[in-house]
């Protein structure tokens, strides 16, 4: 069961949304929000989430950067990729990491958030 979540985008405008819609979808889940990958990075030294929600592409590391150096501090946890478009290069580098397990388009639509989250979406 999905309980807290981390986002990691420099999409400050997507980070409301996706609050809005996962609060009013499962009021008590745990969300944190990072622009800044290496913020988040010195979080998970410290904390956990049963789900990362990673940008592919953000202005200060690309999100398979951020994949390499969570591997070097032996933090594992499930990960689903965020873009805005499916580049077939991702894809094909997501085999390279046990811990993605699929891919998010933007904007995150309410049926995939529940069904992430295991709920029915009414």
């Amino acid at each position: 069961m999905i309980n807290r979540i981390v986002f990691v985008d420099d999409d400050t405008i997507q980070h409301m949304i996706n609050k809005k819609n996962l609060m009013r979808l499962k009021p008590d889940l745990e969300l944190f929000f990072f622009e800044d990958p290496n913020l988040a990075l010195k979080w998970f030294e410290n904390e956990e989430a049963d789900l990362l929600v990673l940008d592919v592409n953000m202005p200060e590391m690309r999100g398979w950067d951020f994949l390499d150096l969570l591997k070097s501090k032996g933090i594992s946890l499930e990960v689903k990729m965020l873009t805005s478009s499916m580049d077939p290069e991702d894809i094909e580098m997501s085999m390279n990491y046990e811990m993605v397990s699929g891919f998010l388009i933007k904007p995150l639509k309410n049926e995939i958030m529940a069904e992430i989250l295991g709920i029915e979406n009414s």
